[in-house]
């Protein structure tokens, strides 16, 4: 699959959002996404050559994860763990690695290019409009039209 915004590369990113029930979903190749400011421009860096970096050839002969038998030289050949019991196994060689590819050892997500209170408007018109359903199939026509005047309040704040 190409990238949505080039046309040129692959797409390695699959990018979606969902506002007010609506879901758009992108495909980005790498270079798109870090300029769109997605990802960082580091992150594309190739992960088998920055795990290469790593300790010493006798250190990681003897790095095995127990459950699965995976050794961490295997790990950084094929750049995937064999079980969940690798991440503690190699621990103390995958932070440092974690830290360089990520800037971090710790996930904390991405949030989409949308401005807190433009997020914020959109959620409160949903629960307006989920409200004003309501009212109108209880037949309330008058504080229907009163949150009718309070969606298209949030509406002009968009």
């Amino acid at each position: 699959m190409r990238c949505d915004i080039c046309h040129k590369n692959d797409a390695t990113i699959s990018y979606t959002v969902v506002i007010g029930g609506k879901k758009t979903e992108l495909h980005l190749c790498e270079e798109c996404a870090a300029k769109k400011g997605l990802i960082k421009a580091s992150s594309s860096m190739d992960i088998k050559k920055l795990m290469s970096l790593g300790p010493d050839e006798q250190e990681i002969k003897k790095l095995i994860c127990p459950r699965c038998g995976l050794t961490y030289k295997e790990f950084r050949e094929q750049a995937k763990f064999g079980c969940s019991d690798c991440y503690k196994a190699f621990e103390e060689k995958i932070i440092p690695l974690l830290q360089r590819i990520h800037g971090s050892d710790r996930h904390t997500g991405k949030s989409a290019r949308i401005s807190f209170e433009e997020d914020k408007n959109e959620i409160k018109i949903f629960k307006l409009k989920s409200r004003l359903k309501k009212v109108i199939e209880s037949e309330s026509y008058e504080e229907a039209a009163k949150i009718r005047d309070e969606i298209k309040k949030w509406e002009a704040r968009n």
